[in-house]
């Protein structure tokens, strides 16, 4: 059984705040943390960085950040309210109330998006319905219906045309991307289709159901208190064969900020994913069957 070591690549998070108008793109200083281009259908995709929304109520804008991130993630846009990567697109916006005569008050959302080399993709605006009371309370339900409407919105600026469903060529090593334990937030979901994504990449097919799979690949996460302030965070990715033959691991692990991890975590699983690919990509190979003569 091989073993494989390797730091897990966690970005720090990052904060920037200011008004919409005022906005410029963000510094990344993690050249280091770029995945490779057309991870999933997003264009250049990296994900986005959502920064701190500005608008009233306080409390209502800091849920919307984080929510908006589930909600792109639910569209298979890697998104983060905590932190970014050289290539992360930027997403600012705006919440303000919106007077509609004698009708039901509303809310606007006016967003910016910024792709990775500073230039503006686009701003779109999005209305919505909602007491006063609602929104003032940070009413979940309402902050939900925002983030679902202004992904949406948001989206078509980002994604190409997914390419149509392909047939498994023959040749081509299967791997079935079994279970992620013990990751907090939603870092079970998350990592797994970040893995799957980055092997994707390297050729590898990518099949739903364990009994078609030459390998499987699971993965688990444990989180310890560290000193001071600090989680340490460490990463078991294992790749058995069909028979349950263990062919080896690669381990990944870090001390990172308290907490960090507790939530969406956005590009941090795509960094972790293609830190870990050639490591993984080594098992592969080491349990590719022999091709049939």
């Amino acid at each position: 059984m091989t073993a494989i070591r390797l730091p897990l690549i966690v970005p720090a998070a990052l904060a920037i705040v200011g008004l919409l108008a005022g906005c410029q793109p963000l510094p990344r200083p993690f050249a280091e943390d770029k995945p490779p281009a057309d991870l999933l259908t997003v264009r250049d995709s990296i994900g986005i960085w959502i920064a701190p929304v500005e608008g009233e109520p306080p409390a209502a804008t800091a849920k919307l950040g984080a929510t908006l991130a589930a909600a792109f993630l639910k569209r298979e846009i890697p998104a983060s309210d905590r932190t970014t990567s050289l290539g992360s697109y930027q997403l600012y916006g705006r919440i303000e109330p919106l007077a509609r005569g004698r009708g039901k008050p509303g809310l606007v959302a006016q967003w910016r998006l910024y792709d990775a080399s500073g230039k503006i993709i686009g701003e779109p605006t999005v209305q919505l319905e909602a007491a006063a009371k609602d929104w003032n309370t940070a009413e979940q339900q309402l902050v939900d219906r925002l983030a679902a409407a202004s992904a949406e919105a948001v989206a078509p600026l980002l994604q190409e045309q997914a390419p149509a469903a392909q047939t498994v060529e023959s040749g081509r090593t299967r791997v079935a991307i079994g279970e992620v334990k013990g990751a907090p937030g939603d870092g079970s979901q998350s990592l797994a289709k970040a893995v799957a994504a980055v092997l994707k990449k390297q050729d590898v097919a990518i099949v739903e159901d364990g009994k078609q799979a030459d390998l499987t690949l699971d993965g688990e996460v444990s989180v310890a208190a560290a000193k001071l302030d600090k989680q340490h965070v460490k990463i078991v990715w294992r790749i058995s064969r069909a028979d349950g033959a263990e062919i080896g691991t690669v381990g990944q692990e870090n001390d990172i900020p308290k907490g960090m991890l507790d939530g969406p975590w956005g590009d941090v699983a795509y960094s972790v994913a293609v830190a870990a690919g050639d490591g993984l990509m080594a098992l592969v190979a080491r349990g590719a069957p022999e091709p049939k003569s």
